[in-house]
């Protein structure tokens, strides 16, 4: 599902270069559910937004679901992106001014008819347990809520591949919980590809396998056990 080969991205700030990631290579398979874990600043996210397409690479190759990631132009990029991929971000990136509701339609407007979209984003709404709080505000949401609202909008466009960049970083461990519950539960039902990026190492080690970031070198390694 997953391939990197070599590859490297750094980062130039005024006259200095910065590399992030060095000579990575690794392929995780489709319905995978995997963690990505390290310190602060090691690269993770950056990782993350690489696999997604979000960020471009300075060498190397990123495969996803056979598709060369590292050669799209911007169009195409999109467009896997809207079939493939549904993100979840640790801030929720919520429109303020939208229902819940209409946050989650938000991905469907260039894909379906108006009916269909409603009827869609209502579907993964409920899925997440939101189904009476179609209507309220971010505002008016509670932070746990709101996440949900954010894991419905990466569901509505049944993508396989969910990356999960820090979803509980904002969240009391108790709503922590709650969320990857829900992500562990739509990777055993629906088969999704699920990477998730945690400082928590509990939560870390109910995944099928880890990959650890340091220094911009990584190790993907399988727990022996996937704690549940």
């Amino acid at each position: 599902m997953i391939k990197l080969k070599s590859v490297s991205k750094s980062y130039r700030t005024g006259g200095e270069e910065t590399e992030i990631l060095k000579d990575v290579s690794l392929e995780i398979d489709k319905g995978k559910y995997v963690s990505i874990t390290g310190p602060s600043g090691s690269g993770k996210s950056t990782l993350l937004h690489i696999i997604g397409g979000l960020e471009p690479i300075n060498s190397g190759e990123v495969w996803v679901d056979g598709q060369p990631v590292h050669t799209m132009k911007d169009n195409a990029l999109a467009k896997l992106r809207l079939k493939k991929i549904g993100y979840v971000f640790q801030q929720f990136q919520l429109l303020s001014t939208a229902t819940a509701l209409e946050n989650v339609m938000m991905p469907l407007l260039t894909m379906f008819s108006s009916p269909q979209i409603k009827k869609d984003a209502e579907e993964a709404l409920t899925r997440v347990g939101l189904a009476h709080r179609l209507n309220h505000l971010p505002s008016k949401l509670s932070g746990g809520e709101q996440q949900r609202v954010a894991l419905a909008r990466a569901l509505v466009t049944k993508p396989e591949i969910i990356l999960a960049d820090e979803p509980t970083g904002n969240l009391d461990s108790e709503t922590g919980k709650t969320i990857i519950n829900l992500l562990e539960k739509i990777h055993d039902e629906d088969g999704v590809t699920v990477i998730l990026i945690t400082h928590d190492p509990e939560l870390a080690q109910r995944a099928e396998e880890s990959i650890h970031v340091l220094d911009g070198r990584v190790e993907l390694k399988p727990y022996k056990v996937a704690i549940r």
